[in-house]
C-alpha cells in the first residue's frame, strides 16, 4: 500500500509538471496570435484593394495579353505549394492540410503534381509518401518574413513564366475565427479574371459595362508594375492566415491539454485519498485486532 502511495503521489506530481509546461505553451502561442491577427487585419485591405484595382484593370481585353493570365489547359504540371507548420503539438492542424493537399493531387493527377513544401511537417510527410518535392521553406518559428514570402511569390512567378510548371496553387489554413479555422486550395497562377472579380464589388458592378482602360505609359509597364506587388502581397496575407491559423490550433490544443491535465490531477488525487483512508483504516484494523488479542 505504501508503494501505491508513493506512485499515485508521483503521478501527480508529474501530471502537475505537464499542465504547467502546456498552461506555458498556451500563453505563448495566445501572445503570437494576437499578434500575428494585427498583421493579418493590417494586411488584408490593402490586399483586397489592390486586387480590386487587378480586377479593374483585368476588364480590358488588352491586359489578358499578359503571359501571367495564360490559361494552359488541364493537362500541364501543376505545382502545389502546402503550407504547414515547422512544429507539432498542434492537434489535427497539420493533418487536415497535408490530406487536403493530397486529395487535390489526386484528383487533378498525382504524376503531374509537383509539392513545394513551406514548413516541416509536411516537408516530412511528403518525403515518408513519396511525393515528388521541387522546393522545402522551413525554420520559420511561427514568425512571418516578409523577405522570405516575396522570395517565395517570385520563385512561382519565375516558374510559371519559364514553362517549369503550368500552374501553381496554395494549399493553406484559413483563418476565419478563434473557434473556426478551415484547409483551403487556392489558385496563385495562372491568374483568372473571374477570381478577381469574386472579390471586389466595385469590379463587379463595373463588370456590366464594357470598359477599354487606355494604358500609359503602356500596358506591359502597368502589368510589369502591378501584377509583382499583387502576388506578393497575396503570398504574404496567406503566410498571415497560415501562421494566425496556426498559433490558433496550438493555444486551443494546449488549453485542451491543460484541462485534461486538471481533470486528471482530481481523478489522481480522489484515488490518492482513498487509497490513503484504506491504509488508515487497515492500520486501524491491525491495532485493534492486536488489543483484543492481548486482553483474550
Amino acid at each position: 500500500m505504501v508503494e501505491t502511495l508513493r506512485t499515485l503521489r508521483r503521478r501527480i506530481r508529474s501530471i502537475e509538471n505537464v499542465r504547467q509546461i502546456t498552461r506555458a505553451m498556451e500563453m505563448v502561442s495566445s501572445a503570437k496570435l494576437r499578434r500575428t491577427l494585427k498583421i493579418l487585419q493590417a494586411g488584408r485591405p490593402y490586399a483586397s484593394k489592390l486586387q480590386e484595382l487587378l480586377a479593374r484593370l483585368a476588364e480590358s481585353e488588352s491586359a489578358l495579353a499578359h503571359p501571367l493570365f495564360e490559361a494552359r489547359g488541364e493537362a500541364g504540371r501543376i505545382t502545389l505549394v502546402v503550407f504547414t507548420s515547422d512544429r507539432g503539438l498542434c492537434g489535427a492542424f497539420n493533418a487536415n492540410l497535408v490530406n487536403a493537399a493530397e486529395r487535390f493531387a489526386v484528383e487533378r493527377g498525382r504524376e503531374r503534381t509537383e509539392m513545394y513544401c513551406v514548413g516541416r511537417k509536411g516537408a516530412a510527410h511528403c518525403a515518408k509518401r513519396g511525393w515528388a518535392v521541387c522546393g522545402t521553406m522551413t525554420e520559420f518559428s511561427g514568425n512571418i518574413d516578409l523577405e522570405r514570402s516575396n522570395r517565395l511569390a517570385n520563385e512561382m512567378k519565375e516558374r510559371f513564366l519559364s514553362r517549369q510548371t503550368d500552374e501553381v496553387d496554395l494549399v493553406y489554413s484559413e483563418f476565419i475565427s478563434t473557434a473556426r479555422i478551415r484547409p483551403k486550395v487556392a489558385r496563385f497562377l495562372s491568374l483568372e479574371r473571374e477570381a478577381l472579380l469574386a472579390g471586389s464589388e466595385a469590379a463587379e458592378a463595373n463588370r456590366r459595362v464594357a470598359l477599354d482602360y487606355i494604358f500609359e505609359p503602356s500596358t506591359e509597364e502597368v502589368f510589369d508594375s502591378l501584377l509583382p506587388r499583387y502576388l506578393q502581397a497575396r503570398m504574404y496575407i496567406t503566410f498571415a492566415e497560415q501562421f494566425t491559423s496556426e498559433h490558433t490550433a496550438r493555444m486551443l490544443a494546449m488549453h485542451n491539454a491543460t484541462e485534461n491535465c486538471e481533470e486528471l490531477k482530481d481523478s489522481m488525487t480522489l484515488r490518492l485519498n482513498k487509497a490513503r483512508q484504506a491504509s488508515i483504516t487497515k492500520e486501524l484494523l491491525d491495532i485493534v485486532g492486536g488489543a483484543e488479542a492481548l486482553r483474550g
